[in-house]
């Protein structure tokens, strides 16, 4: 679990490039890095790698933070009027109309209004959440809803987040499993485990009634496989493991650690990861659970 901290939180999920329109002047170095290598490539030795390449840093380094710093006024800008939701933060915020970005984040309005039916208050536990990006999302599609936010992420955005919201609450371990929340949401985040089924269970036993799973790198005829990701073009100095998952295998999992599916989500993402044997393409799964 304290190497599985360095995986925890959001990742950049598409190749850019049809998105990107401009780029910052401190990105140009991580970008001729990027020009060199490709972004997404299969690891057949799995998360072994990470102990033979120091380039494999994880989450927790400076350039992240400085890059959800640098691009933050700009998020927070995108979300407020009446205009559409077709905005993500990994992108470079130049539009609100992506249809694509559009899908994600009204499908995530779904998963919060289904769990805050008939509530005026909730207790939402976002796991690898960032600096706290879906908090504002949260309260921008539903503000007449009271949050009482939660956010699981690597030390360096965990604490930066904590200075943005102290009224919310952020933890670099997981001491925020201890309790239970009404809604637990982890976008972009379960693949980035590398014991992936030991933290589902840990997730599905922290709702008392809704898991949505969300932005998850799906495969359908292979088996589950390693993918590295160099993030460089978008000013990330680090590279990072994760999990393109087997559908079944996933479901199934879930199935046993106590999550019945309520309904599944296409994005409309999809990778093509050097050398690997299948297509990923990414989908969000909402459970519904129980109370023991």
């Amino acid at each position: 679990m304290k190497n599985g901290i360095r995986w925890v939180t959001p990742p950049i999920i598409l190749h850019w490039a049809q998105h990107l329109r401009s780029t910052p002047a401190h990105e140009h170095d991580t970008n001729n890095r990027a020009e060199e290598v490709a972004e997404w490539e299969y690891v057949p030795e799995g998360w072994s790698a990470a102990h033979s390449d120091p380039r494999i840093k994880g989450w927790n380094v400076d350039s992240i933070l400085n890059v959800y710093r640098a691009k933050w006024p700009v998020f927070v800008k995108q979300l407020e009027g009446t205009g559409p939701f077709g905005l993500a933060h990994e992108s470079d915020l130049s539009t609100r109309t992506d249809p694509i970005y559009h899908n994600i984040l009204m499908s995530y309005a779904y998963a919060l209004s289904l769990s805050s039916r008939l509530k005026n208050e909730i207790s939402l536990l976002d796991w690898g959440g960032g600096i706290g990006h879906y908090y504002l999302i949260s309260r921008a599609l539903m503000p007449d809803l009271r949050i009482d936010y939660h956010c699981k992420d690597v030390p360096l955005l965990a604490e930066y987040g904590q200075k943005l919201f102290p009224q919310a609450h952020f933890y670099s371990d997981e001491d925020c499993l201890k309790r239970k929340y009404d809604f637990v949401l982890a976008s972009t985040s379960l693949h980035y485990s590398r014991d992936w089924k030991a933290v589902l269970r840990k997730l599905i036993g922290a709702a008392s009634t809704h898991v949505f799973i969300t932005q998850l790198p799906i495969i359908h005829r292979a088996d589950s496989f390693v993918m590295l990701q160099r993030p460089y073009r978008h000013g990330y100095d680090t590279e990072y493991l994760g999990w393109c998952l087997n559908r079944e295998e996933f479901l199934r999992e879930a199935a046993e650690s106590g999550g019945k599916l309520i309904r599944e989500f296409v994005t409309g993402l999809e990778v093509k990861i050097q050398g690997a044997p299948e297509v990923s393409e990414f989908r969000g799964f909402l459970f519904q659970v129980h109370e023991a």
